[in-house]
């Protein structure tokens, strides 16, 4: 039985809340915290009760995204080995997964993977983490050693990146998920 949250907590989410909004809608750099408090209709001493600067906030928002994405990236590794239409099937749904996550909270995506100064290291640690499941399936047999884990995981954050800036009304989820998995594992020739 979990108890409700206290009013200081339930403050403080209204804050990163706004606060992630402002960043998505006008980038790190110009938002202050005075856009923030004002779309949170609170003071900014509250804000200061809280967090110690923007800067402060801007961090604890994009390291919960970068938390959640390396879970979601643990979740999926490949446990056993397979092959064929079931590997293609397994990676159109680590697509799915991530593309899901991103689209949960479009402006925590947007501060998280797209905007600077974020969005580098994001994208970097996303890589690691990816190549770090991609070269434990190279010993299981499921991925080629060709091409060294790294590299694959660098083509893989690169096809979520794009991926995720295409509109749910341009193309399908599960369809998007499935060319890029496609793409992945049988290459684009013929």
């Amino acid at each position: 039985n979990r108890s409700q949250p206290s009013k200081g907590e339930v403050t403080r989410q209204r804050l990163l809340k706004h606060a992630c909004r402002e960043f998505a809608r006008l980038g790190f750099h110009s938002t202050k915290v005075s856009n923030i408090v004002k779309a949170s209709g609170l003071s900014q001493p509250t804000f200061y009760i809280y967090f110690d600067s923007k800067e402060a906030a801007y961090e604890e928002l994009v390291h919960e995204f970068r938390r959640r994405l390396r879970v979601i990236t643990e979740d999926l590794l490949i446990q056993k080995p397979i092959g064929g239409e079931a590997l293609v099937k397994s990676l159109q749904y680590s697509f799915t997964t991530f593309l899901s996550f991103l689209a949960e909270d479009p402006d925590l995506t947007e501060i998280g993977l797209f905007q600077p100064p974020g969005c580098t290291e994001t994208k970097a640690s996303l890589a690691v983490w990816i190549a770090d499941n991609i070269a434990q399936e190279q010993d299981l047999g499921v991925f080629s050693k060709d091409v060294d884990a790294l590299t694959i995981a660098r083509c893989f954050v690169g096809m979520i990146d794009q991926a995720a800036r295409v509109s749910p009304n341009e193309m399908a989820l599960g369809e998007l998920a499935m060319g890029c998995a496609r793409v992945l594992c049988k290459g684009i020739g013929q």
